[in-house]
């Protein structure tokens, strides 16, 4: 069974949930609750659930920081969110904390299950994954001594996403160097140690071409043949080489789906400008700390992806709703200016006249 541990602070959504789902029929089994996080935390810690389910705003100790003591102290244990909050700085920070999934209130049964079952099955995967290696490293525990795991907080995933969405095929080698580096060489020498991080790491970039090619990742020998990992991990530089292989070949399937390097992550962009146009502080640094990269590599890519820099298009953007609603509203220019991020009408009028050729005003036909 799959273990999972509810907090949610008003009563009635709280036994809802707990109600309301078959848990043993989806191979799930409650295993507590609680209100809020100050109250839930050591009984977390008492029961090593597999997932965490909790919602964010509670009083005392809110999801979030409930959700960094419980990935630091459990790093495996899966967690899922549920927010009434759709806010940028929200989901910004469960993207940081390494969260499975951020669900919007109200949610219904079937999106929670879901959420659950997706949760559970990773964790199943990730469970024979591990009792597949123990099999091929129980002959090489007699030759190494193996340090306390207890500091081991598992591999930085936001980092190595952001590689697999940005980084260029030529520099994986440099990319697996200095992630091996900050790891520190009294852990990477460990045979058993190595395993975990490798272990983590292969599931990370698994997962990631799973999401761009499904086909690809459960048919290729390399996202299958657990027998490559571990003749890899035998010693550092065989590791090192194994996932500079790995690395190399994600990277070449990403490229090779999206028809250009820099496509999935386009992507991404725009349909963060879409949601975010409309403020009036939205900028360069902005989303490129949204995607994970410098505002000076962002620009870069963005401007080869498209043919257009991020200024230019998010104009284009603003001019064109500008001009449905000065069409089809009787609100004033300053209004209109306001609702597609321009705070200053002056501003407003002036790149509008710049895009169009025609004030606003002009534009609309004589209306005021």
């Amino acid at each position: 069974m799959i273990k999972v541990f509810l907090v949610e602070d008003e009563t009635i959504i709280r036994q809802g949930i707990r109600n309301n789902i078959d848990w043993e029929s989806h191979g799930l089994e409650l295993v507590g609750e609680a209100e809020d996080g100050e109250y839930a935390y050591p009984m977390i810690l008492k029961s090593k659930p597999d997932i965490l389910l909790t919602d964010v705003k509670m009083p005392f100790m809110d999801g979030l920081e409930l959700s960094h003591l419980v990935r630091k102290a459990l790093p495996r244990t899966k967690i899922i969110i549920l927010s009434g909050y759709d806010e940028f700085e929200y989901a910004k920070e469960a993207i940081k904390i390494g969260i499975s999934d951020y669900l919007l209130k109200p949610v219904t049964s079937s999106v929670l299950i879901d959420a659950l079952k997706k949760a559970a099955e990773t964790i199943r995967e990730e469970r024979e994954h591990s009792r597949l290696l123990e099999r091929y490293f129980v002959n090489y525990e007699k030759y190494m001594k193996f340090p306390d795991r207890a500091d081991y907080n598992g591999v930085d995933r936001k980092l190595i996403e952001n590689f697999l969405k940005t980084g260029e095929i030529d520099e994986c080698g440099l990319f697996i160097e200095e992630y091996f580096e900050a790891v520190g060489k009294e852990n990477y020498m460990s045979l058993m140690l190595r395993q975990y991080i490798t272990m983590d790491i292969f599931y990370c970039v698994r997962e990631f071409v799973k999401s761009i090619n499904s086909e690809e990742a459960e048919n290729a020998p390399e996202w299958t043949d657990l027998k490559r990992l571990a003749k890899a991990i035998e010693n550092a530089r065989g590791t090192m080489d194994y996932l500079k292989g790995l690395f190399t070949s994600a990277l070449s399937i990403r490229d090779k789906n999206s028809g250009d390097r820099y496509g999935q992550i386009i992507r991404e962009d725009k349909d963060y400008i879409a949601e975010n146009f409309s403020n009036s502080e939205f900028s360069l640094n902005r989303i490129a700390e949204y995607i994970g990269v410098s505002s000076s590599y962002f620009s870069s890519i963005f401007k080869q992806g498209t043919g257009q820099t991020l200024m230019e298009y998010l104009t284009k953007i603003r001019i064109d709703k500008a001009c449905g609603l000065l069409k089809c509203t009787n609100l004033r220019t300053a209004e209109i200016g306001e609702q597609v991020g321009y705070s200053d009408p002056h501003y407003f009028s002036t790149a509008f006249k710049k895009a169009t050729g025609q004030s606003p005003k002009e534009f609309r036909g004589g209306k005021n």
